[in-house]
């Protein structure tokens, strides 16, 4: 048998040697990734350096002080042309006007002084400063700095604006001198920013330098890596294939090269020797299987002669069965067809109860209202018989009292009659006593007109008794005939009042009558839809009998078209049993295999 023979041990080799494809093909990839990234952290680096120091360079080193040192001038500039103004018009000029432009000019060269003595303060920050000489006087900032501070006192003190002492001329010149010095301070700003430049290009040259140092050792690395591992793949790949074509030409008489190794060529090499002694099992049991599978072919024709005749008989007994349950389904359906006849005969029944329902409540309601109109009258009847029934007494009172009446009249008439023949018989008594008796004839004859008043009223008073007692009379006679009215009105409602309460109780018992008749509607509406249901189950189950039955019928003549099938399959099996033994006739076999396959 051939192998490869790998050294143990920790070497970089087997390391690379035991790992899957997928993780050698991750290390190039890896190490590529780790250059990529190396570069990009040092790009990253130096562009954020250069960012760094261009920012600190160009604006806090050289901007802001050139724009401090700008600034300085141009007040400078302001207050020159303050004193010139003050020199050269000092005749024309009015008093405040002079002290304006006094105010003005120190205020300008004060602040002009104060923003270069600020500028100096802010590049001491920065020691660079100390050595760097501008390429035109070879003086650094600071020392220009000492000669502006001595220029600045000489331009003050050529010329006295208050007092006129000094000369324009030299104050001109060493106001130019001054500026000279303020210009420099700039430039130097300036050939520093240009130097600081070259500086940032020597050190980007030299970090490309570099990294392209690094970049060119590690892309050696890769590629002696790739390379190995391609080598090693190839080699791997080219012993595989060597095995799989002795395989494709069906020779299994070769030992397979095995790969010692952890990777998937190593895996693939087992799995070839795998495959070869998987093909020699299974052409060992491919030639007992068609030993066999001749034999089942022969039983299963003869098999299926046998099943085709039982189908036969099937088939017809089915048929029947078919017939009776189409049958079945069409009593069903007309089943469910009167159930549901019958659902709108209850459902009329159920409108007509609940339309009695509601007319009975009408009656009911109705009758309730009639029986509260009929107690209403039968209290008005009784406080009516209480009315007339005091009236009847007061007739019979007021008769008495009449009755009373007359026999009091009865005695003023018979006093009256009494008195008059009293008086009579004094007038008959005073004239017998002449002169004497004149004074009580006199009052004789005035009772004698009294007591005939008197018999007068007690006619009149009598007549109207008469006719009070006939009206009391005709009254008590009308009061007998109102108080049977009144008990007969009474009575009435009375009757009335007992036949509303007897409506009341027949109108319950119908209600509950409708009630009963609702409650039966809806127990025969529920029977119906369970009959309903059952007819439909029952229908249901009836076409699904002859549905399954046809489906039966029409399976079992697949099984016959099957059972020819099988019948066309058994030759097919074995036309196939000899091609099969044709093609492991064609694989070359070691002499063990091919005594196994004689025995």
């Amino acid at each position: 048998m051939r192998s490869l023979n790998i050294k143990k041990g920790l070497t970089l080799t087997s390391i690379i040697r035991n790992r899957k494809v997928s993780t050698k093909l991750f290390i190039i990839v890896l190490a590529a990734f780790i250059m990529t990234v190396i570069n990009v952290i040092q790009l990253g680096s130096q562009t954020n350096k250069v960012s760094t120091l261009s920012e600190d360079t160009y604006y806090h080193q050289v901007y802001l002080n050139t724009r401090g040192i700008m600034s300085a001038e141009r007040s400078l500039y302001q207050a020159a042309l303050s004193l010139q103004a003050i020199g050269y018009g000092e005749d024309k000029l009015t008093k405040e006007e002079k002290e304006k432009l006094f105010k003005e000019y120190e205020f300008k060269s004060e602040k002009g002084l104060e923003l270069v003595d600020r500028t100096i303060d802010t590049l001491k920050a920065y020691p660079a400063f100390d050595t760097f000489k501008f390429s035109g006087p070879k003086y650094t900032i600071y020392e220009l700095n000492n000669a502006f501070q001595g220029s600045y006192q000489d331009w003050k003190n050529s010329y006295n604006p208050v007092t006129g002492e000094g000369d324009m001329i030299t104050q001109q010149e060493n106001y130019k001198y001054m500026i000279d010095n303020l210009n420099y301070m700039s430039d130097i700003l300036e050939e520093y920013s240009t130097y600081v430049t070259g500086e940032i290009r020597k050190d980007m040259q030299g970090d490309l330098i570099k990294t392209i140092l690094v970049s060119t050792v590690i892309s050696i690395g890769i590629i002696i890596l790739s390379v190995y591992i391609v080598i090693y793949l190839r080699n791997s790949i080219k012993h595989v294939t060597a095995d799989m074509d002795q395989i494709a030409k069906k020779n299994l008489t070769f030992l397979p090269y095995r790969i010692h190794s952890k990777d998937e060529l190593g895996a693939l090499s087992e799995s070839v020797h795998s495959v070869i002694n998987s093909l020699k099992n299974i052409l060992q049991q491919v030639i007992h299987s068609t030993k066999l599978l001749s034999k089942s072919s022969k039983n299963m024709k003869a098999y299926s002669r046998e099943v085709k005749g039982s189908m036969a008989e099937m088939a017809g007994t089915i048929q029947e069965i078919a017939e009776g349950a189409n049958h079945q389904a069409e009593d069903s359906e007309k089943l469910v067809n009167e159930i549901t006849s019958l659902g709108s005969v209850i459902q009329k029944n159920t409108n007509s109860a609940r339309e009695l329902t509601l007319a009975s409540n009408a009656i009911q309601l109705a009758s309730e209202e009639g029986l509260n109109s009929v107690n209403a009258l039968e209290n008005i009847a009784i406080k009516n018989e209480a009315a007339f029934q005091s009236i009847f007494d007061v007739i019979h009172i007021t008769n008495d009292n009449a009755g009373q009446i007359g026999k009091a009249i009865e005695m003023i008439s018979s006093l009256a009659g009494s008195t008059k023949l009293l008086s009579l018989n004094a007038t008959i008594e005073a004239a017998r006593a002449g002169e004497a008796g004149r004074g009580f004839a006199v009052v004789a004859g005035e009772i004698n007109k009294l007591s005939e008043q008197t018999e007068a009223a007690t006619k009149i008073i009598d007549n109207i008794l008469k006719t009070l007692n006939n009206n009391i009379i005709s009254a008590s006679d009308k009061s007998r005939e109102v108080q049977e009215t009144v008990k007969l009105q009474t009575l009435g409602v009375a009757d009335t009042k007992e036949k509303y309460l007897a409506i009341m109780k027949a109108l319950d018992n119908i209600n509950q009558q409708i009630n009963s008749l609702n409650e039966v509607s809806k127990d025969m509406d529920q029977s119906r839809i369970h009959v309903m249901d059952i007819g439909s189950s029952v229908s249901a189950i009836s076409e699904e009998n002859a549905a399954s039955t046809q489906q039966t019928a029409s399976s079992i003549q697949e099984i016959l078209s099957a059972v020819e099938q099988i019948n066309l399959i058994g030759e097919e099996v074995d036309g196939m049993i000899a091609a099969i033994t044709l093609l492991v006739e064609q694989f070359h076999l070691d002499d063990e295999f091919l005594l196994q396959k004689r025995e």
